[in-house]
């Protein structure tokens, strides 16, 4: 399934993509480094001490896009708690990361990395060494229809990221329908359920409060309850919010 998407692409941004599928629906996705619709750090604190009794943890992204979001969950994992403790953070991985734009995937398994001038003040902010993370790259990463930034920096993502994380062509409704979960899942499916009618998020609520189970987690972003009300769905079928954005299968 293709989703229609009619979307006008932010200004701050380190990848916005506009295109037509070949179902001939209009698509759209933007991505960036540490987004600001979820607490980064407090949300890693609150992963490891729920899942500390956990010998494993999925973590399932969809809408996965360059890697920006995949890459700022790592770096979150890895600094808040993974310094003292690098298994705990290991555990995590790898994300399983999809997409439905053929295009941002081969942005995404590129290794290479679009970023913006706020990105890179993130990186550095957010983390203890810039260079665990990220190198300078030798050449400019080309996505098919994607904007152009001011003070533009394409970078190397390290194998502490790529390795860690794989990148796969996959629509979430059916996705979600394979998950295997045992208590022991964090479901990212931040930012664009927002862009679908309210039935359709509701049947992507009910499909995730059936493979979810107790203490497993699913997070969202902004734009997911900008046009809906989507606390009180998530609520109705077994969700119970304990951070902006996250919510927790009860």
């Amino acid at each position: 399934m293709q989703i229609s998407i009619k979307n006008s692409t932010p200004v701050f941004c380190s990848t916005g993509r506009c295109y037509d599928s070949a179902d001939g629906d209009s698509l759209g996705c933007n991505s960036w480094l540490f987004r600001d619709d979820l607490d980064w750090r407090n949300t890693a604190k609150y992963e490891a001490k729920l899942f500390k009794d956990k010998d494993k943890v999925n973590i399932e992204m969809y809408a996965a896009s360059d890697g920006s979001e995949g890459y700022t969950k790592m770096i979150s994992l890895y600094e808040h708690f993974g310094r003292e403790n690098p298994e705990a953070a290991e555990k995590f991985f790898p994300i399983m990361a999809y997409d439905i734009d053929n295009e941002i995937l081969k942005a995404a398994k590129s290794g290479l990395l679009k970023t913006c001038l706020a990105d890179r003040m993130s990186i550095q902010m957010y983390c203890e060494d810039y260079e665990d993370y990220f190198g300078p790259a030798d050449k400019k990463i080309d996505i098919d229809n994607d904007i152009k930034l001011q003070a533009e920096k394409t970078l190397t993502v390290k194998d502490k990221l790529t390795k860690n994380i794989k990148f796969m062509h996959g629509d979430m409704f059916e996705k979600i329908k394979e998950l295997k979960d045992e208590s022991n899942t964090i479901l990212m499916c931040r930012n664009i359920l927002g862009y679908f009618l309210n039935d359709k998020i509701e049947e992507f609520i009910k499909l995730a409060s059936e493979v979810l189970k107790s203490n497993s987690l699913f997070e969202i972003g902004d734009h997911d309850s900008k046009f809906f009300n989507i606390k009180s769905c998530m609520e109705r079928y077994g969700f119970k919010q304990v951070m902006k954005n996250v919510y927790k299968k009860v």
